[in-house]
């Protein structure tokens, strides 16, 4: 990669010379694969290709780079969940291949918007889009087994099994004329969830087989392990919502830390992150709602470094409401409640829901929350600076006071289990190491928007060096600093935390 990477690198470097050039869009689209598929880094994925996209535009001849460009930038926006706006992109490249007669290209990019749908549960259009997508690879006398696999997905998630075992004739057809490579792992999937379907014990005992089978494959086609691992996770979960074996729980575990595996080397980072939410739902079964909430506190800071907002904004706002929920889970623990109303309200079914279909994120409305106090304390837990913004001062004494003689146990017992929040009253607590210190932000509301100020006052303390400095030297002399002896601290919070434009869009 690194060579490929440096290769590239001087090409665009002679991007002068060159000038606007097929050359300097194809560099710039590898680039952005390089990005993405080594680094997972998407938003700098997007950026390389929106340059390939203004070069090609400049070119003669360029309408199968333009269509290229927009089918980067449809699997970039998939990668991270934003169904719709790939769909669109994905709409473009298809018109502009289709118009110079590219069927190649346009049988994949028919088959990915038939994916889309689907993941959208919009089977009948969905199934259109994949008929039509067969038509095309069988006319090029290739692809034709992915086409049916599409096909077999898609009519199961609509509820049409004769439809369904009518292509899975055709793809064992196939099946029984090469038996290897990839069509193997397809069609013993396929059949897999066929069998699924059947309200037979014996069937769902086959399916259970063939997914295990398929599960312990070595291959690079990851996307359909992870497929089947979660397919395997839903039937012994379903088995163990009947039975309450712990021996089927420890099955399940064994292969959400197998799912965890393969869906980082993959780079499949929405998986990733829903499988923690998958613990984190596991655990509340065992009203450990501690654990819980640390799953998703992992699964928010992946889902944010990987520029996944939609999900990140979704696992915030149930981390809220988990901490709300808190004390309805310790009581819930002295009682006799049965194993399937802690699965309701673990919300279980909803989460493997997501997972097993990969259905468009709802985000619920976030508003900005509304700031209540700032400070900045030791590793000891002393504060040496705080900024409060409420103005009624025997309310802000009362909080200030009640607040310090629990800061101890934030920073020991919650913080120093990966836990970036707490409830404090009917106020949210933020804390964030900044070593030799933490930052704390109270606030009423919710938490999303509030960690990203967050986030962008530690960036900006650290990177300004007049601020940084004289925050170091309070610390050292066991000094407290005042507001008016640092402005640009004082600008920096209110741009920070009392300006709306600071919001992260």
């Amino acid at each position: 990669i690194e060579v490929a990477e440096k290769c590239v690198d001087w090409i665009l470097g002679s991007q002068k010379e060159l000038g606007n050039t097929f050359e300097i869009v194809w560099a710039n689209l590898i680039k952005a694969i390089i990005m993405m598929s080594a680094k997972s880094r998407f938003d700098l994925a997007m950026e390389y290709t929106k340059k390939a996209m203004s070069i090609a535009k400049e070119i003669k001849f360029n309408h199968f780079w333009i269509a290229l460009c927009q089918i980067f930038l449809g699997v970039i926006h998939v990668s991270i969940g934003e169904f719709n706006i790939s769909l669109k992109h994905y709409m473009k490249s298809l018109a502009i291949f289709k118009e110079i007669g590219n069927n190649f290209y346009a049988a994949g990019l028919l088959g990915n918007i038939g994916n889309i749908y689907v993941d959208l549960g919009n089977y009948d259009i969905a199934l259109k889009y994949l008929e039509e997508s067969l038509l095309l690879y069988e006319i090029q006398s290739t692809g034709v087994a992915n086409a049916l696999d599409n096909l077999i997905m898609a009519a199961l998630e609509k509820g049409d099994i004769e439809r369904a075992q009518k292509y899975f004739q055709r793809l064992e057809s196939i099946y029984n004329q090469k038996k290897k490579g990839i069509i193997v792992l397809v069609f013993q999937r396929c059949k897999a969830l066929i069998l699924l379907k059947s309200s037979r014990i014996r069937d769902k005992a086959k399916a259970e087989k063939l997914l295990k089978k398929v599960v312990e494959t070595e291959t690079i086609h990851f996307d359909i392990i992870i497929d089947a691992i979660v397919r395997l996770c839903d039937l012994l979960l379903s088995e163990f919502r009947i039975n309450n074996n712990s021996e089927v729980l420890d099955e399940v575990n064994h292969y959400i830390a197998k799912l965890l595996i393969i869906a980082e080397k993959s780079h499949s980072f929405l998986v990733f992150c829903e499988t923690f939410i998958l613990q984190a739902k596991l655990a509340l079964l065992n009203f450990n709602v501690k654990a819980a909430r640390r799953f998703l506190t992992q699964a928010q800071k992946i889902a944010d470094s990987y520029g996944i907002k939609r999900l990140a904004m979704k696992i915030s706002y149930d981390h809220d409401e988990l901490l709300k929920q808190s004390k309805m889970w310790e009581n819930l623990q002295e009682s006799e409640i049965s194993i399937s109303e802690r699965w309701k309200l673990a919300g279980l079914s909803e989460q493997m829901e997501k997972l097993v279909r990969k259905r468009k994120i709802e985000v619920p409305e976030l508003s900005d929350e509304e700031p209540v106090l700032l400070l900045i304390v030791s590793e000891g837990g002393v504060p040496f600076f705080s900024k409060s913004f409420i103005e009624e001062k025997s309310f802000e004494s009362h909080l200030f006071g009640g607040f310090l003689t629990t800061i101890d146990y934030f920073i020991k017992e919650m913080f120093s289990e990966g836990l970036d929040r707490a409830i404090f009253g009917e106020h949210t607590l933020l804390m964030k190491s900044v070593p030799p210190f933490f930052i704390t932000y109270v606030f009423k509301g919710d938490s999303y928007f509030a960690l990203k100020k967050l986030d962008h006052f530690q960036a900006h303390i650290q990177k300004e060096e007049e601020i940084w400095q004289k925050l170091l030297n309070s610390l050292q002399v066991n000094k407290t600093i005042q507001l008016n002896e640092i402005p640009l601290l004082d600008s920096l919070i209110t741009k920070t935390f009392l300006t709306k434009s600071h919001i992260v869009s």
